[in-house]
């Protein structure tokens, strides 16, 4: 029996449930950017990019206190300013024209990104190279130039389902585990391990009562994902969940995370998602760059002097000390 319940856990799990009520914060917004550039995102260290097509900003963030990240704006009443919470510090916007390669970048909002320390990747596409007219491509820039490198992936020059430039083709990434992440508009998700010849579709996430989907993150062995206009972030699992009754395969939705946006306006799209600076997500709205995590998703992400997680082999789920693991193993999993 997958469930272990204990007497000795039951406290630990009513008090770590009270800590962990909120699915996660939103705790900043960055509006000191250029307007109606914030669609695609991507971060590295405390660095965030953010635009769409072949117009990038970069800006920094900082914080007086690292350990302090996951502190929200307000307490738990929803009121009152917390003293703890962090003010978060962004550096001036810089420009980088992504230019040279001999394709189309995808257009704003459909060419998420991701990037490492040297380079920076985003989705692209050539024309009558296929049976079907098209063939998407991961395209590799020179992150502090702009310039082109290289395309690092692409669909087959015979075509497939998703070879194209509508929504059912290429419009998210993100990379980890040693593979590539693809996804689409219609929440479908694919991967490509370097040097392979094709994509394997993984599975298509459900409708969050999101226009559609518009956020794909790999973090420590999960896919985070998200949809365009609600405010949910699920997580994503390969294998068997222990948090469930039933033995599970492939992958399967473990959480389904949810929050309130209480800076800024309200109503803020998500146009493309990424993660990592203060061990966050960061979102873009068009319009806004705005900060995500913390509460009970942040036990998955990471965060303060402990770094991230272990990343967890397939089948299992990594538990952060004794009182997150009986939660873990007592709780059931959320309906929608």
């Amino acid at each position: 029996m997958k469930k272990i319940c204990f007497l000795w856990a039951l406290g630990m799990i009513l008090t770590a449930s009270s800590a962990l009520a909120v699915g996660y914060y939103e705790f900043s917004v960055f509006t000191g950017v250029p307007a109606y550039s914030v669609y695609d995102v991507a971060t590295y260290g405390n660095e965030i990019y953010y635009g769409g097509g072949p117009s990038v900003y970069r800006t920094s963030v900082s914080i007086a206190d690292t350990a302090k990240a996951d502190e929200p704006y307000y307490l738990a009443d929803g009121t009152t300013l917390n003293p703890n919470y962090q003010p978060r510090s962004f550096s001036s916007p810089v420009a980088i024209s992504l230019s040279g390669y001999d394709g189309s970048l995808n257009s704003s909002s459909v060419g998420e990104m991701y990037v490492d320390d040297s380079y920076l990747y985003t989705l692209g596409y050539k024309q009558n190279v296929t049976a079907a007219g098209y063939r998407n491509e991961v395209v590799k820039f020179d992150k502090a130039t702009g310039n082109y490198v290289e395309t690092v992936a692409s669909t087959p020059t015979a075509g497939g389902a998703i070879t194209g430039t509508g929504w059912g083709n290429f419009s998210l990434l993100s990379y980890g585990g040693g593979k590539w992440w693809v996804g689409n508009e219609d929440r479908e998700v694919y991967s490509l391990t370097p040097g392979d010849s094709d994509w394997t579709y993984q599975f298509t996430w459900a409708n969050m009562a999101g226009s559609h989907g518009d956020g794909l993150e790999f973090v420590n062995g999960y896919l985070f994902v998200s949809d365009m206009t609600s405010n949910y972030i699920a997580q994503w699992g390969m294998g068997d969940n222990p948090d469930t009754e039933a033995t599970e395969t492939g992958w399967n939705e473990w959480n389904r995370f949810a929050y309130d946006e209480i800076l800024g306006t309200s109503g803020k799209d998500v146009e493309g998602m990424g993660f990592g600076a203060l061990n966050h997500f960061w979102a873009g709205n068009g319009t806004y760059l705005y900060e995500l995590g913390g509460g009970e998703i942040q036990q998955y992400l990471g965060g303060g002097d402990d770094g991230p997680p272990p990343v967890p082999e397939p089948g299992t789920l990594f538990l952060l000390g004794a009182g997150l693991s009986s939660l873990v193993l007592a709780r059931r999993r959320r309906s929608e």
